[in-house]
């Protein structure tokens, strides 16, 4: 008895000086990182150097003493180990660069108080990795269903937050900001779009103010609807074990997340796309009559947000003639009152272009059948590979093929009752998919298609994808789905390291990496308030009112209406003119500008001084311009700088007496805009 108490006290103080080698040397890297960070920040180094170098310095440190030390474990040195670390420290360093470059931005508290909050979240982040990562017995990934679904939550907060973090920090995209300029354009209807993207940006810039965060929030908010609705759907047809699974695709996928996280109307229909699925699914396979309510309002809100929502409406009516189940609802009112209510929220849109000769309705129909021939199937089928990876190709391709495996993987009973509502739901999600699908790729055979038209096209899918990417699962009948079974988890982690590498090089940068010459506001924080500078110092000097006209179809314009607003709302004094009512682009000077069009009408602008502003020289002393005014400056550049490296270089030219028509060419005199 006394050998096992002995041997008993042995095991308590191992564990014990475990513990205690563990502790020190978990607060030997918390001083490490912060140490480094501090001292290179004060030798007067680049935040996105000083982070970088500090943490993966001291997770080097940390993981050479727990390995030699702390646990004296040899296998800690093996792939699998080394690859478990490399993976948790570089989540770990892109998450920290989120933290830090928010609280930087938002201001909310001291430079210092930021740098020794994200080393403590790091620090926790780090010691929960080592803990339930990267030091624990089992290296490999997850089989059982408990840690599986450990695996998965895990992954999907990781997802959210590192979304959420990197919302406000980096510039917005060109559409964003042409969006933006939409909400301050309030309307019931555009030209290119339906105006749900407009009245959702409107209302969180309303309420948070102009900013990168308030902009992109609606997307991330239509996100959790999306994620709502997939998890409801997958429960009812997978069950709750390939819910989770199916939440972690919504969150990974390359579509979803970018959806979730840049503001265009593809968010709001995207997130109208699921619910219209989940209520098309109560209604056809479950007969609940008040499922036809939901789907009204989802395809009427969905239709406020892009019109290709309406591919749903033919493919879910072939479903009900070939699924005699289904074939009562076309002599039954709800469906019909469902058109009703979504006919009435698509009203607005109606309306408008009642008003506009039918302009948005051609633009999106008949203008894109009329373009120039362009077969651009092999750019399709890359758009759809890229959007949900290639092993999400692959499994679509297994769940078409393998419609037994696909089928016997759902957590139903086997009765005669249940196996008939597994074959419809089967035969529905399929339908709802590939219809639209087919509709794009016949369009792709002679005219040019945008990579993103499929996005939401694959909800209708997901929940057999998720089936499939549980590994717990029983096991696959076919090495196509064994492979895409093994390769989920691989692929979900790339696709996060992915992410969190390019935000935080659109927000911090990297040591080394240079940014690209001119990428569309990229930079633009600076450049927007040298314009805004330049533009009141221009109306002190002449006592006129200067508008700004972006030479490009709606990007520059665009930007600048967004940067420039910004600016002004950080100035102290009043600014005498609202900047994106004084933003227009190039439709002045011959070109095509979309909205811009309709916001600015030539006929309105004769006479006005006009600072034009250019990616290329040219566009700025073609006959265009010149035949157009008066009097021309001097032609003069400004540098672009993001993250202290340069980012391009932009032209303007002051102009002044411009005229709409385009009389006799004479060239017009020079004027001087120092």
């Amino acid at each position: 008895m006394s050998v096992f108490k002995r041997l008993a006290g042995l095991a308590r103080l191992e564990n014990h000086l475990l513990s205690k080698r563990y502790i020190i040397v978990s607060l030997l890297t918390l001083v490490t990182d912060l140490s480094i960070l501090n001292l290179g920040c004060c030798q007067g180094l680049s935040l996105s150097s000083c982070h970088i170098a500090s943490f993966l310095t001291a997770s080097g440190i940390g993981y050479l003493l727990n390995a030699t030390w702390s646990f004296k474990d040899t296998e800690l040195f093996t792939i699998n180990r080394l690859l478990n670390f490399s993976i948790a420290t570089l989540l770990i360093l892109f998450l920290r660069g989120g933290v830090l470059a928010s609280l930087i931005k938002s201001g909310f508290i001291s430079f210092e108080a930021t740098i020794i909050f994200c080393v403590t979240i790091s620090f926790i982040c780090s010691h929960i990795s080592n803990n339930y990562f990267i030091f624990s017995p089992k290296t490999s990934f997850p089989e059982s269903g408990l840690k599986q679904y450990h695996f998965a939550i895990v992954l999907i907060i990781y997802s959210v937050t590192l979304r959420f973090l990197y919302l406000g920090p980096p510039e917005l995209f060109y559409e964003e900001a042409y969006y933006w300029n939409y909400a301050k354009h309030l309307d019931i209807g555009y030209l290119d779009h339906p105006p749900m993207v407009a009245w959702i940006i409107g209302l969180f810039t309303h309420l948070m103010g102009d900013s990168e965060f308030a902009v992109r929030f609606g997307a991330f908010t239509c996100w959790l609807i999306t994620a709502y609705f997939s998890l409801k759907l997958t429960c009812e047809t997978h069950g709750r074990c390939n819910a989770n699974q199916a939440v972690l695709l919504i969150a990974t996928l390359p579509v979803y997340f970018v959806i979730g996280w840049v503001m265009t109307p593809d968010a709001p229909l995207t997130a109208c796309w699921a619910a219209a699925l989940y209520y098309l699914y109560q209604a056809l396979i479950h007969e609940r009559r008040i499922a036809w309510i939901g789907i009204g309002i989802s395809f009427g809100l969905g239709m406020l947000s892009k019109y290709t929502i309406a591919l749903l409406g033919p493919a879910a009516l072939l479903f009900i003639i070939a699924d005699r189940h289904s074939r009562k609802w076309i002599f039954r009112p709800e469906p019909y009152l469902a058109i009703l209510i979504a006919i009435i929220l698509f009203s607005p849109v109606i309306v408008w272009n009642a008003e506009h000769e039918w302009i948005s309705f051609f633009y999106q129909s008949r203008d894109r059948v009329a373009e120039r021939f362009e077969f651009s199937l092999p750019f399709f089928i890359l758009s759809i590979i890229l959007i949900i990876t290639p092993t999400g190709f692959l499994s679509v391709i297994a769940i078409i093929l393998y419609r037994k495996m696909a089928i016997s993987k759902s957590d139903v009973i086997s009765t005669d009752t249940t196996s008939s509502i597994t074959n419809r739901s089967y035969l529905l999600l399929l339908m709802l998919t590939l219809f639209p699908v087919a509709i794009f790729l016949a369009l792709s055979l002679f005219r040019e298609t945008k990579f993103h038209w499929t996005a939401p096209c694959w909800l209708g899918i997901i929940p057999y994808m998720a089936s499939i990417a549980n590994r717990s699962s029983q096991s696959s009948a076919n090495q196509l789905t064994e492979w895409s079974q093994r390769a989920w988890p691989t692929t979900i982690l790339i696709c996060l390291i992915c992410y969190g590498a390019a935000l935080h090089y659109l927000t911090l940068g990297f040591p080394g990496f240079p940014y690209p010459k001119n990428l569309y506001l990229l930079g633009w924080q600076g450049f927007g308030r040298e314009i805004e500078a330049l533009v009141e110092q221009i109306e002190q000097e002449t006592n006129e009112k200067i508008l700004v006209v972006g030479m490009d179809r709606n990007r520059i314009a665009s930007g600048l209406a967004f940067y420039r607003t910004k600016a002004v709302g950080n100035l102290n004094e009043k600014v005498s003119h609202e900047s994106v009512l004084q933003t227009s682009s190039w439709h002045l000077f011959g070109g095509k500008s979309l909205m811009y069009e309709y916001w600015f009408p030539i006929g309105e602008q004769s006479n006005k001084t006009m600072l034009l502003v250019s990616r290329s020289i040219a566009n700025l002393t073609s006959d265009d311009v010149l035949s157009r005014v008066r009097q021309a400056g001097d032609v003069k550049e400004i540098s672009l700088w993001k993250n202290g490296k340069p980012a391009g270089t932009y032209y303007h030219r002051l102009v002044s007496g411009y005229q709409n028509q385009q009389p006799g060419y004479k060239a017009p005199s020079t004027i001087t805009t120092d």
